[in-house]
């Protein structure tokens, strides 16, 4: 899930694999306002979008990177011109980045993107350490590129409820927030890592979520939350929290 650029009250979200190759805009009600089908493409196993600006404008970047079973050989990045209305059924034509990881396959739910398209990811944490991961720049559509490693943040594998699920970068480029099943980390960018910030570690277990999977990061302090629903038993869900300077 990732906050609209250029519709301050929109947030751009998106369907598990297997279901439609489509972007949908949602208001922060959670109301359906825009379906937008990508041509071209297939949902193999979309887990995260971020946004961001680009030579276009502003652009919506979609990570096909799920990997339950850790078996795929390359997973890709989708970019998009973000639409300036609203329109219900406009279709997008996606730009294809293909990707593989340097260590082989791994499960990667979480996508964040820094100022100048600087692509993040980070693997959920399923089998291995959750780790960090760039894409070398620049962009370039078509060329399988390896990614390269950042860092990891953990010693190794996580119990499923401190997997990684999403990710996303403030809009300056200074902070990015970390999800799990339970907790919400908030991070400083130092060097192009990830720091975690004192006592920046919220508890998500209040909510009751039945799969949070998605975090988006707004410009005045603002932090959208999503949950899937279906496969426990719960609904699917939209939550907004607000942040404020410790102290205040």
């Amino acid at each position: 899930m990732a906050w609209s650029p250029t519709h301050p009250d929109v947030l751009w979200s998106h369907n598990d694999g297997g279901h439609e190759a489509a972007l949908y805009a949602l208001d922060l009600q959670g109301r359906l306002l825009g379906t937008f089908p990508l041509r071209g493409v297939r949902n193999r196993d979309w887990e995260d979008v971020a946004t961001g600006p680009c030579g276009a404008g502003h652009c919506i970047y979609v990570a096909d990177t799920g990997d339950n079973a850790e078996v795929r050989p390359q997973v890709s990045l989708l970019r998009v011109q973000e639409p300036t209305a609203l329109e219900d059924g406009i279709s997008l034509e996606p730009e294809v980045f293909p990707m593989v990881l340097p260590d082989g396959p791994r499960d990667v739910e979480a996508l964040f993107v820094l100022p100048g398209e600087r692509i993040h990811l980070i693997t959920k944490g399923r089998n291995h350490a959750i780790t960090v991961y760039r894409y070398p720049p620049p962009l370039r559509p078509g060329e399988v590129v390896t990614l390269e490693e950042v860092q990891t943040l953990t010693e190794g594998s996580m119990a499923i409820p401190s997997q990684v699920t999403g990710a996303d970068a403030d809009p300056c480029g200074a902070g990015v927030a970390v999800r799990t099943y339970e907790t919400l980390t908030f991070y400083a960018v130092e060097g192009g890592r990830l720091v975690p910030l004192e006592g920046a570690e919220v508890n998500l277990r209040t909510l009751e979520e039945p799969q949070g999977e998605g975090v988006a990061l707004a410009p005045e302090g603002q932090v959208a939350l999503t949950t899937e629903g279906g496969n426990f038993g719960g609904k699917a869900a939209l939550r907004t929290l607000s942040c404020r300077p410790s102290g205040s």
